[in-house]
Parts: structure tokens; C-alpha cells; sequence
């Protein structure tokens, strides 16, 4: 698709915006009608869960009279392991493939990472539910969790809420002007959860929030710092992160590769992956549109079907050591990385 063909296009400010600062806000992407059957289907999942563990007597009750933006607040102050359970990539719906396809986003990640374009499974569904002391990310850069041959290159970050994404919800909160330089030194953190940067690396420059409302996205570069503090809320923060690059950088999606693109290969230290934990699918091409990925169920296939591969460990921070937020040791193929 030609730049003359974008359904969506972003203005010169806002791509110099990006450029300059490492993200960028647009207010609004999505409409009601693009973001329901996501909410129905996250709504239909965890009305699921709530049967079953009232049918187990794990919960006194499902909750059903609340909303979207409440009920897992109501479920959580009774039973925590039902939000737990949903953090990361634990939920996959055929509606998220569909997000992740959407002809305006793709239209968004093109004019960043041109017109061959790969998106990772590596989204994460985030219920940043009030009060939790493991919802809160750390200062951190998505390159820290990839492999290092890719940190220079662009992997865009879609950060999507699917409620009103406030200061006091927990917004994100980004270091600008920083994304032009050598990564920074990362460290697991104390719960053995999420890799994060020391306050001492930033040398005292000051965050600035990203709030973002329902229907608008953050997008970031892979080498933003970024953190999410504590819900102070009521509502549910409801966020996914979606990843996009180019089909020229490293990449374990099963298409055809092309001239000028990078080839795996251990003698010259090019990576299966730049995440290869978890697989990647051509999403967009003007060369070879018969190898895009096409539907939900495909895409759930994929994922089941990974075979996986570790990562280079360069933090001290293996899978074998890290734990999700039931306190258990990640199994191969699980979570990478964080937004």
C-alpha cells in the first residue's frame, strides 16, 4: 500500500513529534464499534472465569451486575487470582487478531516501519486493576527484553487502552529524548517479574504522563524508557501493547525472504527473532500479500504452535528464572517483555 492509499495518515508534526521525543499521542484511531467486540469478548472470558471459580468455591459471586471498567475490581478485592490470570498474553480471542489487523493501525505502523510489515504475538492484554502491587511496570526499554542485534532497529509499540487511560488510572509515563542513544542498563526487579532500569541511569531528567483516552493510542519506539504506576481508581484499566516492525529486520514469521532482509544465521550473529520466544506473522506486503496472515484462527494456531526458542539473556533476567503474577515460574514459550 502506497502512501497515496493510507486510510490514516498522520501529519509531518506528528511523525517529527515521534522522531524527536520516542512517542507519540493520537487522541483518536478507533471507534466504539472497533473497540466492542474486544471489550465483548474480555467481558465473555472473565465472565467465564468467574462461573468457574464460583462453581469451584473459589467466589462468592460473578459480579455480573457491573460493567466492564468494575467488575474485575469487585472480583479482585474477593479473589486476586482471577486478574492475575488475565495479565499478559494468558488471553487469546480471535477479536485481538482483528485489532491487531486493523487497516488504520496498519496504515499508523507503515508510515513508521514501511510497507513490509511483520506484528509480533507479543501483545499483552493488561488489567491494571486498583491497588495491586504487581501491576505497577518499572522503568524500563522493550529492547531490554529483545535480542540485541535488533536494538537499533524499530519495533513500534501500539499502547492501546480500552478505557479512559488517566494519571490516576495509571497511564503510562515515558523518559523523552532518550531513545537516540546506547540502551540502558537493565536489571530484574525484586519480584523477578519485569526487567527495570535504575532511577540512577537517568541522571535526574523528568518523566512526562501519556494519558491517552478510550479510543486514541501511544505508540513508542522499542528504546523509549516507559513505566506504569499504581491504579488510585476505582475502574479497571484496561490496556493492550501491540508490536509492529519491519519484515527487513530478523524475524521467525514463515514467509519468504527477500533480498536486503536479514537472514538468521549464528556465524554472522543475526537472531532467529528479535523476540524469538514467541512467533511473528506477516501482517501487511505489497510483494508477497499471499503470505499475510488472514484470519483469527490462524493466528491462534500460531500461537499454540510455537515452537519455542530462548532469547539471548543478556540481564541475567532467563525465563527459567522469572515468575508471572501468580508467583509461578514461567513455562517455555510464555510472557516477554513489558509496557
Amino acid at each position: 500500500m502506497s502512501c497515496d492509499t493510507l486510510q490514516f495518515h498522520l501529519s509531518d508534526q506528528q511523525v517529527q513529534h515521534m522522531d524527536d521525543e520516542g512517542y507519540l499521542v493520537i487522541e483518536r484511531l478507533f471507534d466504539e464499534a472497533e473497540l466492542q467486540p474486544v471489550i465483548d469478548e474480555i467481558s465473555a472470558d472473565l465472565d467465564r472465569r468467574c462461573r468457574e471459580a464460583v462453581a469451584e468455591g473459589k467466589l462468592s459471586r460473578t459480579y455480573e451486575e457491573y460493567d466492564f471498567e468494575h467488575r474485575l475490581t469487585h472480583v479482585d478485592a474477593e479473589n486476586q487470582t482471577i486478574s492475575k490470570s488475565m495479565w499478559d498474553n494468558k488471553v487469546a480471542l480471535p477479536s485481538f487478531f482483528g485489532l491487531m489487523t486493523n487497516p488504520k493501525l496498519l496504515d499508523v505502523a507503515e508510515q513508521f516501519c514501511g510497507p513490509e510489515i511483520i506484528a509480533s504475538s507479543v501483545y499483552r492484554l493488561r488489567p491494571k486493576v486498583p491497588s495491586h502491587s504487581w501491576s505497577p511496570v518499572p522503568w524500563h526499554q522493550d529492547s531490554g527484553y529483545f535480542e540485541p542485534y535488533c536494538d537499533l532497529g524499530l519495533i513500534l509499540t501500539v499502547w492501546l487502552p480500552l478505557v479512559d487511560a488517566t494519571e490516576e488510572r495509571g497511564c503510562l509515563w515515558v523518559m523523552p529524548r532518550l531513545h537516540k542513544g546506547a540502551l540502558f542498563f537493565h536489571q530484574p526487579d525484586d519480584n523477578a517479574h519485569y526487567l527495570e532500569i535504575p532511577d540512577a541511569e537517568f541522571g535526574g531528567r523528568q518523566p512526562v504522563a501519556a494519558p491517552v483516552p478510550k479510543g486514541g493510542v501511544l505508540l513508542l519506539t522499542n528504546r523509549t524508557p516507559h513505566a506504569s504506576f499504581e491504579n488510585k481508581t476505582d475502574v479497571v484499566r484496561w490496556s493492550m501493547d501491540l508490536r509492529y516492525q519491519s519484515a527487513a529486520l530478523p524475524t521467525n514469521a514463515q514467509i519468504t525472504r527477500l533480498p536486503g532482509e536479514a537472514r538468521s544465521s549464528g556465524t554472522v550473529g543475526v537472531p532467529l527473532a528479535c523476540n524469538p520466544p514467541e512467533p511473528d506473522f506477516l501482517v501487511r506486503s505489497q510483494i508477497r500479500p499471499h503470505e499475510v496472515m488472514k484470519t483469527a484462527e490462524e493466528f491462534i494456531a500460531l500461537r499454540k504452535n510455537h515452537v519455542y526458542q530462548a532469547a539471548t539473556d543478556r540481564w541475567g533476567y532467563s525465563v527459567a528464572r522469572r515468575k508471572d503474577p501468580l508467583g509461578n515460574p514461567y513455562k517455555t514459550g510464555g510472557a516477554t517483555g513489558s509496557s
